[in-house]
């Protein structure tokens, strides 16, 4: 395959991931940049790309060979569910037969503790947007902590996938290709109402100029409202996520439904907030001096 039909193959599966898929824009430009990367690298057309290959350019990424310095476990992971999509879409049109990723190995990832907030810090920084000043701000960063969203859903939430009667979120193929239900707290809706009211938006739920909000634009938002709020934690728009499911756990909520809330396709994603929860109990425990 030359160089022209694989610019020709990225640019109609950079269609489908943004407009079948619904990926988020950072998620677009990896997966591309990914998959350019590895077609560069093994100089084959995708009939003729077999597991081997796979496995060989792994681990020449894994080397350093691919992007001219170390990375990390994740990053490994990253591409190769980056080339796993991209198989599956040429699997979809018929291009290829079978998926030559299919039993390629993720590196084994460490799982780290995710940082969260306090309810008390969380609900400061709500609070740090004047509800007639910055309700659209407000808005934010209460369906971001009070739905578990991630950025890129609450940047591709549709208007039509609100509902308030009954009151809850549709995620429309989130991570993982999958639609979920998010119920909407009884505590933020005369929040989304008085939105919807005033700014009426039109296709997406949160609008800027007529289009989706910008994730980077989500980003400072939150760092703003931390700011304002006197944290100083590391923050960004996932932590208000985590801070959910934290909080969810602690309340003794069922982990699994927690894992429906957030989406997750496995049981062990969502198992770590229940070390999170343990941890909290421990740093009590050891306040207790005499």
């Amino acid at each position: 395959m030359d160089i022209i039909d694989i610019e020709a193959l990225l640019r109609t599966y950079e269609d489908y991931l943004v407009h079948v898929r619904r990926s988020s824009e950072n998620t677009v430009k990896a997966y591309i940049k990914d998959i350019r990367r590895f077609f560069e690298y093994i100089q084959k057309p995708p009939k003729d790309i077999v597991r081997s290959d796979v496995e060989k350019f792994v681990k020449a990424l894994s080397k350093g060979e691919i992007t001219g310095g170390e990375v990390t476990e994740t990053t490994i992971s990253r591409y190769i569910s980056s080339l796993k999509t991209i198989f599956d879409y040429l699997q979809l049109i018929g291009v290829v037969n079978e998926n030559p990723t299919e039993r390629v190995r993720h590196p084994r990832l460490r799982k780290k503790i995710p940082s969260f907030l306090t309810m008390k810090e969380v609900k400061a920084m709500i609070n740090t947007f004047d509800e007639e000043k910055e309700l659209k701000y407000k808005t934010i960063i209460s369906v971001l902590y009070f739905c578990g969203l991630r950025v890129s859903e609450l940047c591709n939430l549709r208007v039509e996938d609100v509902s308030f009667y009954p009151p809850y979120i549709k995620v429309v193929m989130g991570k993982g290709n999958k639609d979920r239900l998010v119920p909407i707290s009884d505590s933020i809706i005369p929040l989304l109402e008085k939105y919807v009211e005033r700014y009426k938006p039109k296709v997406y739920f949160i609008e800027s100029r007529g289009k989706s909000i910008h994730p980077a634009t989500v980003f400072r938002i939150v760092k703003r409202a931390a700011q304002r709020a006197g944290i100083n934690k590391k923050i960004h728009p996932h932590t208000l996520r985590h801070s959910f499911a934290t909080h969810l756990i602690m309340n003794n909520v069922n982990v699994k439904i927690v894992q429906e809330l957030l989406g997750h396709a496995n049981l062990s994603t969502t198992s770590i907030y229940l070390h999170v929860a343990d941890k909290e109990k421990f740093d009590a425990v050891k306040k207790l001096v005499i």
